[in-house]
């Protein structure tokens, strides 16, 4: 038996919030958090539409002399975006309302998924929590396909819980379409959304889940349609030798001597506890996890925080860098939160109820200062050096034109110029590089003397000394520069 659903809120007033909040600077450029992977996401669903591209043929902007087409995840977020490029044009906007839908898809899933497991007020409550949180509203609206990611995986939670109690097969299908378009986006859901879904299967089942002939069918979809993916990923990347870096010497995740120090899960539990939970948020965490006497299947939350966090030490160099590898948490820690805030409410008397809701207004205010600091301010693109370098490009350069970014790994300078070109760091450049590249269609070189990366500062270094010399005195009178190819500048590399 589940749980009984002992009120009827409406899940209205959470999509009129969670939308509110996530329709902040819906029109900003590619700029401030992970604009890194969202100017290669952009870059991906503005190339299909203009080059009238296939799904199966993901271009980078930063190709250089190649084709583009990299070894990356399917781009189903990316060529969805790029259908609606051709009813409404290119704008950012498109993109990131499209990764709002998902977002309050998401949000949706979460609710019923809290109520059937731990009751209709924590369910409610966890949604509340779900549309408010910094890391659920940023991603909510970033152009990434991290909001179809939740969608999916929240899809999958709660068609294979309802699977479980009805053994339906649509419900059965409607998970695996959840699974599979989890996993062909991000691969480790096949750890921390097929362990909690496994054991629901279990719950059915028992040791007779082995036998179960639809759940190899289910097992097989999945990892051939991923498995045949990224086997063509790979093709591409043998062609072009761009790639986003999945495996091999170059791939920096998987630095496992991460893990016996301290500082890796405590800056996880750090930024967890600030963005991802917003503060007061987990105390209501602890208490979702240690109320007992709920329904059974209750425990395929915990389970799924477990393996989340067990996935990620999987890549923990990619886990400690990039946030949004904590974002599948709130999947499971946002119904436990809902529990926790509806336990703490009824056992309170009634004189510290007006604390108790003082309490959730400080968790939201403490949410929007996160976002408005963390986030929604580094957005702005007024005396954002890298949005007036583009906008240079943009006057200065032919729409042909073949750009070198001096931005290391960072693509977000080619997306806003709408040029391509090639990546580099400052420090790998000398005359015989730059000649090469020029034999091969480069036309200007370009950076900044501010910020390398479009977000860290450019410190004065051997590297910034020998590009300065090697650029020439015009490149050093501003605070960026964009010099045309050939150097006229004869003066010899220092070595490096």
């Amino acid at each position: 038996m589940r749980p009984r659903l002992i009120s009827t809120r409406p899940v209205w007033p959470l999509l009129l919030i969670g939308a509110a909040l996530r329709l902040v600077n819906l029109h900003a450029p590619v700029l401030g958090v992970h604009s890194w992977r969202q100017a290669d996401t952009a870059a991906i669903a503005r190339n299909a539409f203009e080059a009238g591209l296939p799904f199966w043929l993901p271009q980078v902007d930063w190709g250089g002399a190649s084709s583009g087409f990299a070894e990356t995840d399917p781009p189903l977020y990316s060529q969805a975006v790029a259908w609606l490029y051709g009813w409404f044009g290119v704008q950012e906007w498109i993109a990131r309302g499209l990764s709002l839908v998902f977002s309050l898809l998401a949000l949706w899933l979460v609710v019923r998924l809290g109520r059937h497991l731990l009751g209709a007020d924590a369910g409610w409550w966890g949604g509340l929590l779900f549309a408010v949180l910094p890391l659920s509203v940023f991603y909510g609206r970033s152009i990434q396909p991290e909001s179809l990611l939740l969608a999916c995986s929240a899809l999958a939670l709660e068609r294979g819980l309802a699977w479980r109690h009805s053994g339906r097969y649509r419900d059965l299908a409607l998970a695996t379409v959840g699974l599979t378009g989890a996993m062909l986006i991000k691969v480790l859901p096949a750890f921390w959304l097929g362990v909690p879904l496994l054991w629901l299967a279990w719950r059915r089942y028992g040791p007779a889940v082995w036998r179960r002939l639809e759940l190899w069918l289910v097992a097989a979809v999945v990892v051939g349609l991923t498995a045949a993916w990224y086997w063509h990923a790979h093709q591409l990347f043998l062609q072009t030798g761009l790639s986003f870096g999945f495996w091999g010497a170059g791939a920096n995740r998987y630095s496992w001597a991460e893990l016996i120090g301290l500082s890796y899960w405590g800056n996880l539990l750090l930024r967890t506890s600030v963005r991802g939970l917003a503060v007061l948020g987990l105390p209501l965490l602890v208490m979702g996890l240690l109320k007992r006497n709920h329904h059974p299947d209750a425990r395929i939350l915990p389970i799924g925080l477990a393996a989340v966090l067990a996935a990620g030490a999987l890549a923990p160099e990619s886990s400690s860098v990039h946030e949004y590898y904590q974002l599948p948490l709130l999947l499971f820690a946002c119904p436990l939160m809902g529990l926790g805030w509806v336990e703490l409410w009824q056992r309170s008397k009634i004189k510290a109820k007006p604390w108790l809701a003082s309490g959730m207004t400080l968790l939201l205010a403490c949410s929007i200062t996160v976002l408005s600091i963390d986030y929604w301010a580094k957005e702005q693109p007024k005396g954002n050096p890298t949005w007036e370098l583009a906008q240079r490009i943009q006057q200065q350069t032919p729409a042909e034109a073949r750009i070198i970014s001096v931005t290391g790994g960072d693509p977000t300078l080619l997306y806003l110029a709408h040029r391509k070109g090639w990546l580099k760091g400052p420090g790998a450049i000398n005359s015989a590089w730059l000649e090469q590249r020029a034999a091969e269609g480069a036309t200007h070189i370009a950076g900044s003397w501010e910020v390398i990366q479009s977000y860290a500062p450019f410190p004065d270094n051997p590297a910034k000394a020998r590009l300065r010399k090697l650029l020439g005195p015009e490149a050093s009178a501003g605070p960026d520069y964009l010099v045309p190819l050939p150097l006229q500048n004869d003066a010899p590399d220092s070595p490096q």
